[in-house]
C-alpha cells in the first residue's frame, strides 16, 4: 500500500505542475518544457518533503522483490564459492618458514 500511496503522491504533484506549466504557456515547446519541469519538481518535492513515504515504499518493494526463491543450482554455486574462498583464506594464513621462502625465490 505504501508504494501505491507514494506513487499517487508523485503523480499528483506531477499533474499539478504539468497543468500549471501548460496554463502558463511556455512558448513553442510548452509540452516538452512542462514534462521536464514537472518531472524535476515532483522528484524534488517528494524527495525533500516526503522522505518517510519514500523509505516505506522502498522497503515494501524490497520485500516484494526479495521473496524470489533461489534455485538449487544457484545455492550449490554459492556454497562452492564459499568453500573456495574459505580454502583460499586458510591457505594464505599458513606461516611460511625461511627455508620454504628461499626455495620459492629463483636465484
Amino acid at each position: 500500500m505504501d508504494v501505491l500511496k507514494y506513487s499517487a503522491l508523485r503523480l499528483g504533484i506531477f499533474a499539478v505542475v504539468f497543468f500549471g506549466c501548460l496554463y502558463i504557456n511556455l512558448g513553442q515547446f510548452t509540452i516538452i518544457f512542462a514534462v521536464i519541469i514537472a518531472l524535476a519538481v515532483s522528484w524534488m518535492v517528494s524527495y525533500l518533503f516526503f522522505n518517510s513515504w519514500r523509505v516505506a515504499a522502498g522497503e515494501q518493494l524490497a520485500k516484494w522483490l526479495g521473496r524470489r526463491r533461489r534455485s538449487t543450482a544457484e545455492q550449490e554455486d554459492n556454497a562452492a564459492e564459499d568453500e573456495l574462498a574459505e580454502n583460499f583464506h586458510e591457505a594464505s594464513e599458513e606461516p611460511v618458514t625461511p627455508e620454504e621462502n628461499r626455495q620459492e625465490r629463483p636465484e
